[in-house]
This record gives structure tokens, C-alpha cells and sequence, in this order.
């Protein structure tokens, strides 16, 4: 009889969790990506309706559109940074990399990826403080609409600590 540990290995169950967590926020920036775009197309059709029509009773406008569409690309960011990591897709100085290749070889890149996790970490560490500073004294957002500020930012220590794993993985 085979022991339930020695069927599939603990790590391999991490990495496929975190891959499985990264792809279902990945597609979470794209769903909110989408839903931005039409948000604001039905927004500026509404206000181009009442420009071309001179009555507020031919069009409307989305007044919370902006505040959204703000919260919106903040969240974009932090659900889709993570799987731009995984992908390697984020922003390198290639011109550094090529021209050390030959000297260095792969210890550019893994240099690259420990300070990256370096930076990760303290933005995971401060991030988390923030969200408590704010959970624990109950500070709200006070715009269109009201609500806990904990609720925007719990995102950032997610997606720095994901980044962070991610980095350390590599």
C-alpha cells in the first residue's frame, strides 16, 4: 500500500497551486479589463447623447465611472502582475543582459530574481502593515462611494507576496 505522500510531492502540489492562483488572477485583470473598457465606452456614449441631444433626458452619464474605472486599473495592476512575472513578461534592460551573457552567463538573471524577491518581500512586509493600520482603525473612503479602505488595499500584500514566491520558485 503507497502512502498518500509519496503519490505526488508537496512541492509540486505548492506549484501547482500558485500557477492555478496566478492564472485564475490573470484572468480576473482580463474579465476587469473588459469590463473597464465597456464601463467607459457606455459612459462617453452617454455623454456624447447629451451633448448631441442638449437634454439630460436624451443620454446620461455614469457619475461613479471615474472613481470605478480608478479603483479598477489599481486592481488590474496587482491581479495581472503576478502572472506577468510567472510569464516573464515584465520589462528587462536586455541591451545589460546580452552584453554580460558571455562574462556572467545565468548569474545575471538570478542575481536579477533575488533582488527582485528582495524588493517583493519588503513591499509584502509594508503592505501587510498598511492593510492593518487600516483594518485595525476602521478607516473608510469617503467618495461616490463608502467603504472600508482595507477592502482596496488587502490586493497588494496578495499579489507582492505571490510575486515574491514566484521569484524565489525561479
Amino acid at each position: 500500500m503507497k502512502s498518500p505522500s509519496t503519490d505526488k510531492p508537496p512541492p509540486k502540489r505548492f506549484l501547482q497551486l500558485v500557477d492555478k492562483t496566478v492564472n485564475g488572477l490573470g484572468i480576473l485583470a482580463g474579465i476587469l479589463l473588459c469590463v473597464l473598457t465597456l464601463l467607459i465606452c457606455v459612459d462617453a456614449l452617454g455623454r456624447t447623447l447629451v451633448r448631441l441631444f442638449g437634454t439630460s433626458q436624451w443620454g446620461y452619464t455614469l457619475p461613479w465611472t471615474l472613481e470605478v474605472s480608478e479603483y479598477a486599473l489599481y486592481f488590474i495592476t496587482f491581479l495581472g502582475a503576478p502572472w506577468v512575472l510567472q510569464r516573464k513578461g515584465h520589462i528587462a534592460i536586455d541591451l545589460l543582459v546580452h552584453a554580460t551573457e558571455q562574462r556572467f552567463g545565468h548569474r545575471l538573471p538570478a542575481t536579477a530574481d533575488i533582488i527582485g524577491f528582495g524588493v517583493c518581500f519588503i513591499l509584502f512586509y509594508f503592505s501587510c502593515k498598511v492593510w492593518w493600520i487600516s483594518f485595525s482603525e476602521k478607516i473608510l473612503i469617503h467618495e461616490t462611494f463608502i467603504f472600508p479602505e482595507w477592502t482596496i488595499i488587502t490586493l497588494a500584500p496578495i499579489s507582492f507576496l505571490l510575486m515574491s514566491v514566484i521569484l524565489i520558485i525561479r
